[in-house]
């Protein structure tokens, strides 16, 4: 079994809790608040948690909503990205999209830390982009593109009854069947449409 990197986290205040996973297959680690704090409705705060953390090149940590807060008090999270050399105090923007104060408290679980990979290529100016089906259409226009669609011709297909003399070869439209007991046999072989219209 390949073990994961551990995550580094150092406790900045004592108080502090540090990020758990709520199960073991959780995606993201627990985030713990420092501090009571009332967010206002239609309002944002700067949450601390009292840690730092330290993660590996090429990885960044994504501070997302828990979907518990999201549904049943319409707290989201704002931000929500710590680049890998950044070390100081992971802090969150919490936003009430709700109707009214959400009162946080001390220890509160109140988002929860995802590591995720990244591409850390760097940019190259050019003249030209390839030409693409979207090109410079954006914000919707991919629901305004006429739909694509598929013509299906029914056709009649045939069968055939093959020997080592050509010449003996029998063909029968699928209208024989009833009449001929032949064709229930395993040894009928159903043809495509195409080479069934190049046949007949």
């Amino acid at each position: 079994m390949q073990w994961a990197a551990a995550i580094q986290v150092m406790k900045m205040a004592t108080k502090a809790t540090l990020p758990l996973r709520g199960s073991r297959l959780s995606a993201g680690h627990d985030l713990y608040a420092l501090e009571d704090v009332l967010i206002p409705a239609q309002g944002q705060k700067l949450i601390g948690t009292g840690i730092a953390i330290g993660i590996q090149q090429g990885t960044y940590a994504r501070i997302a909503p828990r979907s518990g807060l999201a549904y049943k008090e319409s707290i989201g999270i704002g931000g929500g990205v710590i680049d890998a050399d950044y070390t100081g105090e992971v802090k969150l923007i919490m936003m009430n999209h709700g109707k009214k104060g959400y009162q946080v408290q001390e220890g509160d679980r109140i988002a929860q830390m995802i590591i995720k990979k990244i591409d850390m290529s760097g940019m190259m100016e050019v003249d030209n982009l390839p030409i693409t089906d979207q090109e410079n259409k954006g914000f919707g226009s991919t629901d305004l593109s006429p739909k694509r669609s598929i013509a299906v011709e029914q056709v009649q297909l045939i069968m055939c009854q093959l020997y080592a003399d050509s010449r003996e070869n029998r063909l029968f439209s699928e209208n024989d069947i009833g009449r001929n007991p032949w064709l229930l046999q395993e040894e009928v072989m159903v043809l495509s449409a195409m080479i069934s219209k190049a046949l007949l």
